[in-house]
């Protein structure tokens, strides 16, 4: 049977083996918060539907999951119903922002976003820095429509629940479940348009979800959740903040443009290992970061550059982030601060 792993897994949840705290005070049940924001995994082939419905059809599908999803409480928040390649800074604060909120009542085991693919990543980036709680917050989404043929929304939504549950995934920042894996918010990274799609670089998933059990096999050291400086409720905006990509023969008038219109920082997706830009582009950023626009390199394809810069560089090292999130983290470091040598010790410790 499809989900008798699952199955078997809340046998040993319900026995004891594996500890269930955080019960809701009215049904005795765990509650778990859904934030639904649409996405593939609530979307068929006549349209999006409710994430209500979704569950539904789980129960009627697949039987064998009624151990696990009669065991908790879910309350659903249907926050944003769009396709997620039309979200927004001001929709990923709110998401945050949310989720942040009702991760706090009492009785609260853990909070699901059910998010499109597109997305996904960065929902979860902003989720690891802004949700002030140690308990869980998981990102799930799906490849494929529900009710298609090889749907795998469904399988990662019941995983999302197991992990929710599991007391091993206190205090790991917010996850992201997918195609039975658990990746950090803070590297997770889409890499096609098939179930097993998201990875985490070189520094690898962080567990996986068994037949009877859920593995972590490592966790989260840079600052994230609890130990994060960024406060959700006090931001309203986002800095504006864009991207350069470099490559041989570059137009450094297009830095220029980028820069123009209340622009305040500057990310380079540049050449690995330093990410450093190329040499047409170079004067035109230490032109920017003199006049105090921050300039930050990342590398392309993630790979660490926190390496020696040469000798007089203007730049932040971006570490291991990727150009998109190291925008996100750029833009909320502008929130509190625009001294190169703070945002350089943001980059560091996040």
């Amino acid at each position: 049977m499809k989900y008798l792993g699952t199955f078997l897994l809340f046998v040993l949840l319900l026995a004891g083996i594996f500890p269930v705290t955080g019960f809701g005070q009215g049904s005795g049940k765990p509650v778990i918060k859904i934030i639904a924001t649409g996405g593939t995994i609530a979307n068929t082939v006549d349209g999006r539907i409710p994430i209500e419905d979704v569950i539904a059809d789980i129960r009627r599908s697949f039987p064998e999951t009624h151990l696990l999803l009669d065991s908790v409480e879910f309350e659903v928040i249907d926050l944003i119903r769009v396709q997620s390649g039309a979200l927004s800074g001001e929709n990923f604060l709110e998401i945050a922002r949310t989720a942040n909120r009702v991760i706090q009542e009492p009785g609260v085991k853990g909070v699901i976003v059910t998010q499109g693919t597109v997305t996904t990543e960065i929902t979860g980036y902003f989720l690891h820095l802004l949700v002030r709680s140690e308990k869980p917050v998981v990102v799930v989404n799906s490849q494929r429509r529900h009710g298609t043929v090889s749907n795998d929304g469904d399988k990662n939504f019941i995983d999302a629940v197991a992990v929710v549950l599991s007391p091993d995934s206190v205090g790991k920042g917010a996850l992201v479940v997918t195609n039975q894996t658990i990746n950090s918010g803070r590297e997770v990274q889409k890499t096609s348009v098939r179930p097993d799609a998201f990875v985490s670089g070189e520094h690898g998933i962080l567990g996986i979800i068994e037949e009877d059990r859920v593995d972590f096999y490592r966790m989260p050291v840079r600052r994230h959740t609890t130990r994060s400086e960024f406060d959700i409720n006090v931001i309203t905006v986002l800095p504006k903040v864009e991207i350069v990509y470099a490559y041989y023969d570059a137009d450094p008038e297009l830095i220029r443009a980028a820069a123009m219109g209340g622009t305040r920082g500057i990310i380079v997706n540049g050449i690995t290992t330093r990410g450093s830009p190329n040499a047409t582009q170079r004067s035109v950023l230490e032109e920017l970061a003199d006049r105090g626009v921050p300039v930050v390199l990342t590398t392309m394809g993630g790979v660490n550059n926190r390496i020696p810069l040469n000798a007089g560089d203007k730049f932040i090292s971006g570490d291991n982030l990727v150009a998109h999130k190291a925008r996100i983290l750029l833009q909320l470091a502008l929130t509190r601060t625009s001294d190169p040598e703070e945002i350089q010790r943001i980059f560091n410790e996040y």
